[in-house]
């Protein structure tokens, strides 16, 4: 099995889980504890405060100032050894084996994950055994005062009726762990980019969206041999990446229309293609083209 470099952008990680031990370090563990195979950690703080680790092997910690999580992620990219590169959160638990597991059967445009469940940080454990395999793109209402993809989309009905189809296709990415060969993202993908959508958000569209519609014939894929937990926030739980909520939802909108318009100059496949292979989707209306159709022909979706 190829090396793979594992890339964890940080910003503002301070929970402890347990006695002088954060989230961050945890999941830095973690990583270490589970991998079976020839690895490498880049954890790329975004901004202090930093802390310290273990002397672990083949670590490297990026000290830098605030940039935003996505060029934080593009320059621990660009100082990775291996052939495969695995992003993720700063507060995670992944399975046995997941760095073997991942990149067995892979095709080199693809990019994958893991299942997903979610993190009892404090324990260390699963939440429940509820888990969570596909996701889908949210219907952007086009009579919203905000026009966006809402957060997550968690495609429960898909997850329960292929629960026996190990490696298949999924319609959209999370975002908090994502699989893939090293130049495929530096070569087709372009790297993850600011344009519009700003320094930290967007990168689960851009991702999705470029691996399914972009010239290279390739593809978004969960595969359920293995998992990984994410920790949610709310509650007592400090959030990272602190935003104007004004910001937050002209990146989400910027987002939207650039995708729902079918800017992106690189596309063989329009975003119409992407709906009609996954349809029918929960909480899309059968006339969703009619809804939006004046939008287009305004100039809205224009960027």
């Amino acid at each position: 099995m190829a090396k793979v470099s594992v890339i964890i952008p940080s910003r503002v990680e301070t929970m402890e889980v347990s006695p002088g031990e954060n989230i961050l370090q945890r999941t830095v563990r973690d990583v270490y504890e589970k991998a079976s195979g020839d690895i490498e950690v880049i954890v790329a703080f975004d901004g202090p405060p930093y802390c310290s680790f273990p002397d672990y092997k083949n670590l490297l910690v990026l000290e830098l100032p605030w940039k935003g999580s996505k060029l934080a992620i593009n320059e621990a990219v660009s100082l990775s050894t291996g052939k495969y590169i695995m992003k993720l959160d700063s507060h995670c638990m992944v399975g046995e084996g997941f760095d073997e597991i991942l990149q067995f059967g892979i095709e080199d445009n693809w990019i994958v994950t893991p299942r997903f469940y979610v993190l009892d940080a404090e324990k260390w454990e699963w939440q429940d055994g509820r888990f969570y395999d596909y996701f889908k793109l949210p219907y952007p209402n086009p009579q919203s005062r905000i026009y966006y993809f809402q957060a997550g989309g968690h495609w429960k009905e898909r997850t329960g009726e292929r629960l026996n189809i190990l490696v298949d296709d999924n319609m959209k990415l999370h975002g908090s762990c994502f699989f893939m060969n090293k130049n495929f993202f530096t070569d087709c993908i372009g790297w993850l980019t600011t344009d519009g959508s700003g320094t930290w958000n967007g990168e689960d569209l851009e991702l999705t969206m470029k691996a399914w519609l972009g010239p290279w014939g390739g593809g978004l894929k969960i595969n359920k041999n293995t998992w990984y937990a994410h920790m949610h926030r709310g509650g007592q739980r400090p959030r990272e990446w602190q935003v104007d909520t004004r910001e937050a939802y002209r990146s989400a909108e910027w987002s939207t229309k650039y995708w729902m318009g079918n800017n992106w100059k690189c596309r063989v496949h329009d975003i119409d293609w992407l709906i009609e292979k996954f349809w029918p989707i929960p909480g899309w209306p059968e006339n969703w083209k009619e809804l939006v159709k004046d939008k287009y022909d305004t100039g809205f979706f224009r960027i």
